[in-house]
């Protein structure tokens, strides 16, 4: 599985998404702001190990997106040849759900009762 990096832009309104941010990622604010100037993750997640931190992650993309800030994602490191769209990161989302389903599928038919 790969990490997700999430990056802020600033955008001079940065005050503004603090709240969000601190509640959803538990951060200071201090540690907040430093990592949004110094242009370092304000989350980061390997994606598909915690049903929980794949859902605060795209609580966080969602509520940030909703309020206007521009977000970066990035694939295991910080590189332009690394950065990925949230359309691309919510189908991963997507299509790993849909391969949980299939694997439920086949073990209730593997496995299931055999009435």
């Amino acid at each position: 599985m790969s990490a997700v990096l999430v990056l802020l832009e600033p955008d001079g309104n940065e005050t503004k998404y603090l709240p969000t941010i601190k509640k959803i990622t538990n951060l200071g604010l201090s540690e907040i702001k430093n990592r949004i100037k110094n242009g370092n993750p304000i989350m980061k997640i390997v994606l598909f190990r915690d049903e929980d931190e794949d859902a605060r992650l795209k609580q966080l993309i969602h509520e940030l997106t909703n309020l206007g800030a521009k977000i970066r994602l990035f694939d295991s490191e910080i590189n332009t040849n690394k950065e990925i769209t949230i359309e691309y990161l919510m189908n991963r989302f997507n299509r790993y759900r849909q391969i949980q389903e299939q694997n439920e599928l086949l073990d209730d038919l593997m496995y299931g009762d055999k009435d």
